[in-house]
């Protein structure tokens, strides 16, 4: 009998050290390394800047992925917002891309993000303007193109942000 993936539960949970083993056994195809450090890399950063904080996507309680919610006066290249949080390094491993993983994190990403941090009032993103695909998810998931253009490692980048002080005006006003 075949699972129904698109039933799988998502949730998004802090690191923790027992998810390392998993996470270092992350794999990316090459057309999207430019795009994204993996975890262990990533992690490396968050050791050295407190500000960085690690976040696993669990899927029935595995990590199949991970990204970082990044405050503080380091996310001033990208914003000078102090209500802000920087999404960073935002992955799926390769084997569970394509089973709505990174749609449904993304989806629960606000409200997540709004019970770390209640006193920020949007999450910001860089995306590589060859990387249509998640520049495509992005926008599906309420991320907005800020106009705002940047030179990353891998080329030119587009700033996209998500209000998180609008996310519930919509059910106030009904």
């Amino acid at each position: 009998m075949k699972q129904d993936k698109e039933n799988e539960t998502i949730i998004l949970t802090p690191y923790l050290p027992e998810h390392l083993h998993q996470l270092s056994q992350f794999y990316l195809p090459d057309t999207q390394t430019p795009f994204s450090a993996l975890p262990e890399e990533s992690l490396k950063y968050c050791r050295e800047d407190c500000d960085r904080h690690p976040i696993v996507i669990l899927a029935e309680g595995i990590p199949v992925g991970f990204f970082v919610l990044h405050i503080g006066e380091n996310i001033t290249p990208f914003t000078n917002d102090e209500k802000a949080i920087l999404l960073r390094g935002f992955l799926v491993d390769q084997k569970h891309q394509g089973k709505g993983v990174a749609k449904k994190a993304l989806q629960i990403l606000p409200e997540f993000a709004k019970m770390i941090f209640p006193n920020k009032d949007s999450i910001i993103l860089t995306v590589n303007v060859m990387n249509v695909i998640a520049k495509s998810l992005y926008a599906k998931s309420g991320y907005q193109d800020t106009g705002i253009q940047k030179v990353g490692r891998s080329g030119l980048m587009e700033i996209m942000e998500y209000r998180l002080d609008t996310m519930n005006k919509e059910e106030a006003n009904s």
